[in-house]
């Protein structure tokens, strides 16, 4: 009976410590995930501050634009980030990659359409210089 009891006790004292390391390893994770948001906010930020002034927005023409370039973005971003997972994994496929290259320009080609609707074709021209100039500022920002 006293050799149960033991077995009870370490039993409850490693659960214990495994608890405690389960607990921690999610913290970090929750702190990293809320980590990553924050620079995405941030960085959301200065985009959106830099295409304002490179595009040389209205406030008429910022309101409504941005909604659907954000938009434009986070689905740009998943499907990267589905193309970089593909090409990564160790069953990819070429027909598969190619796809998800086509979703990027199709995508590209939806908004384009849906910028429209919000800016002159002069300012859409400069959107996509700028999308260029300032993805090379933050990785230069990056390097600094």
């Amino acid at each position: 009976m006293h050799y149960f009891y033991k077995l009870k006790t370490i039993f409850e004292q490693t659960n214990c410590i495994n608890m405690n390391k389960l607990i921690l390893i999610l913290s970090l994770i929750f702190c990293g995930i809320n980590i990553h948001a924050q620079d995405d906010n941030k960085i959301a930020g200065i985009r959106k501050e830099y295409l304002t002034k490179e595009l040389a927005l209205t406030p008429t023409e910022s309101d409504a634009f941005f909604p659907v370039y954000n938009e434009y973005i986070q689905k740009k971003r998943e499907t990267r980030r589905s193309l970089r997972s593909e090409k990564t994994s160790s069953d990819n496929s070429v027909n598969k990659i190619i796809d998800l290259e086509q979703n990027l320009v199709d995508l590209q080609r939806e908004y384009l359409e849906k910028f429209r609707k919000i800016l002159p074709e002069k300012k859409i021209v400069q959107l996509l210089e700028a999308e260029k100039k300032f993805k090379t500022m933050m990785i230069q920002r990056l390097k600094d």
